[in-house]
């Protein structure tokens, strides 16, 4: 199990030699060398959750607000990347094949 310490402000350190940064409005994920790992995502939270899993779940957002909205793509991808980075490239292409049949109707649509 992994521990997580803050340095400072933005700033946490992880027992295995990670790192988690605040940059603008998302959290980043850096190795030890300081190179990228994984991120942006949304909260510390999720950021506190990748380290300890290694997977990132979708939270709760209020839908009915501007933020809430963005908040919940903003996590959604950060989830479709942890799944791909574990090889699990089912979501990934659900998503995928999922907007291509929402293009496809909304094409067929015009036409009509």
């Amino acid at each position: 199990m992994v521990t997580i310490s803050r340095i400072q402000a933005g700033h946490y350190s992880v027992s295995d030699g990670r790192s988690i940064v605040k940059q603008g409005s998302g959290w980043y994920i850096l190795t030890g060398e300081g190179k990228h790992d994984f991120g942006p995502v949304t909260t510390l939270a999720s950021a506190k959750e990748y380290v300890r899993s290694g997977s990132v779940h979708v939270g709760q957002h209020n839908p009915a607000s501007r933020y809430g909205r963005k908040q919940g793509r903003k996590e959604y991808n950060a989830y479709l990347a942890s799944e791909a980075k574990q090889g699990n490239y089912a979501p990934l292409i659900l998503t995928v094949l999922a907007m291509a049949v929402v293009a496809f109707l909304i094409e067929l649509a015009r036409q009509s």
